[in-house]
């Protein structure tokens, strides 16, 4: 029996593994260029723009002011919102190529749509509070590590509240919540130091998030599509009437002189 080697074969294999070897080179250089640029930038940002916005005494003084939040998180948005609203505001009032009356309408207007979406976001983040409170244990539990720290501060904070029974107000002692109960008692039913701290960021994220998606709907959504509208046309309403008043003033005016 004679055997035929097939020599194209070997030939357009070879080939073809050298070929995707290329390939595969050139895309993990090219996505480690595109990486590398992503690190410039990203430090860059951190040095030239996050660093001077965070690193001050302002920011410093919020953070002490702060402490001892429940979620800072929310409060840190509505500075944020202010510092953005605040530069908005002062864009307008410089604007050399706006009148007046429209510089100082639309100025207000800026001014009262930061006003009115900071008091819902706040009052919409305190209604969904306890709602919210609900999700936190369900995400939670769904890990033994979470469920026993869960119940852990249910225990917790059931034993305070029958000490707080024969105690004046004043000297009565605060419930715990979950993420200061983790930091203070989690190693009592978490012995993985690994899972313990995977357990600390589920939770104090999950908490945040309540206020990151009530905000960020607040000002980047609801806000620009409910509240922006009507107000812009009430600035507007109040700029034609002003302008009518203003002329239908004039020929009176022009009759006294003669």
């Amino acid at each position: 029996m004679n055997i035929t080697v097939n020599s194209s074969y070997k030939l357009n294999n070879n080939y073809n593994n050298i070929k995707n070897s290329r390939q595969n080179n050139q895309k993990n250089q090219s996505f480690t260029g595109i990486s590398s640029a992503y690190d410039g930038f990203c430090n860059q940002v951190g040095v030239h723009v996050c660093r001077p916005v965070f690193n001050n005494r302002l920011i410093d003084k919020l953070g002490y002011l702060f402490r001892n939040s429940e979620n800072a998180i929310k409060h840190f948005l509505a500075v944020g919102s202010a510092i953005t609203s605040g530069m908005y505001v002062k864009q307008t009032l410089s604007n050399k190529d706006m009148d007046k009356d429209r510089k100082k309408t639309l100025a207000a207007n800026q001014a009262f749509t930061f006003i009115i979406s900071t008091i819902m976001a706040y009052t919409l983040d305190s209604k969904i509070k306890d709602w919210w409170k609900k999700k936190h244990e369900q995400y939670l539990k769904l890990s033994p590590e979470g469920c026993a720290v869960w119940d852990g501060m249910v225990k917790k904070n059931a034993e305070i509240a029958e000490k707080n029974k024969n105690l004046a107000k004043e000297l009565q002692q605060p419930k715990w919540s979950i993420d200061d109960y983790i930091d203070k008692f989690g190693k009592n039913h978490v012995m993985d130091e690994d899972a313990l701290a995977k357990l600390k960021i589920r939770s104090k994220g999950f908490g945040a998030l309540r206020s990151i998606l009530v905000f960020g709907f607040i000002y980047r959504f609801f806000v620009p599509l409910v509240v922006v509208k009507p107000t812009n046309w009430l600035c507007n309403w109040y700029l034609e009437n002003k302008k009518k008043n203003e002329a239908a003033k004039q020929p009176v005016e022009t009759n006294k002189a003669a």
